[in-house]
């Protein structure tokens, strides 16, 4: 019997097979986003796990909503769905577009801090300045339409974005 954290995260590693996030395998974005869960006291919280182990594969793979509803059920599945970009001329028109998913899901909004902090400490870990300051720039929207309630992973994203 395999969890269902760990059939999502096999799932995971074969759907991006062969995909880059930046130069290094996508298995180690998605490592640094369920790290990032962890660090907060997540590990054991199955949907939010699981939907940060899947939540690119929407968006970066041919994996569909409903493929995801009927292997892992309707929360992951709603969670991955609510984190997935919707189409836009740029990465602001997109986001603005999807936010509103991710407010409708408490369990996105989580997901998708997570995967900002990894997309940001990765960013400044590498020396890629330029994300380092499409990420700060971004930010005050993404706070703006996102910010509902003290998560922790707020101040840890603010600190990254040397927000005060």
């Amino acid at each position: 019997f395999m969890s269902i954290q760990n059939q999502a995260k096999q799932f995971a590693i074969f759907k991006h097979d062969n995909q880059k996030y930046e130069s290094v395998p996508y298995i180690i974005h998605l490592n640094h986003v369920v790290s990032v869960l962890t660090e907060y006291g997540y590990a054991e919280e199955d949907e939010i796990m699981s939907a940060a182990w899947l939540h690119d594969t929407i968006e970066d793979t041919n994996t569909s909503h409903l493929t995801l509803f009927f292997e892992f059920g309707k929360e992951i599945a709603d969670i991955v769905w609510a984190v997935s970009s919707e189409p836009g001329e740029n990465r602001q028109e997109k986001f603005i577009k999807t936010a509103p998913k991710i407010l409708s899901n408490k369990k996105a909004i989580i997901v998708k801090l997570a995967d900002r902090i990894a997309n940001t400490e990765a960013s400044l870990a590498a020396n890629k300045r330029n994300l380092v300051r499409m990420y700060e720039k971004e930010f005050p929207l993404f706070y703006r339409l996102l910010y509902r309630g003290d998560l922790p992973m707020w101040e840890k994203l603010k600190k990254l974005n040397q927000i005060d």
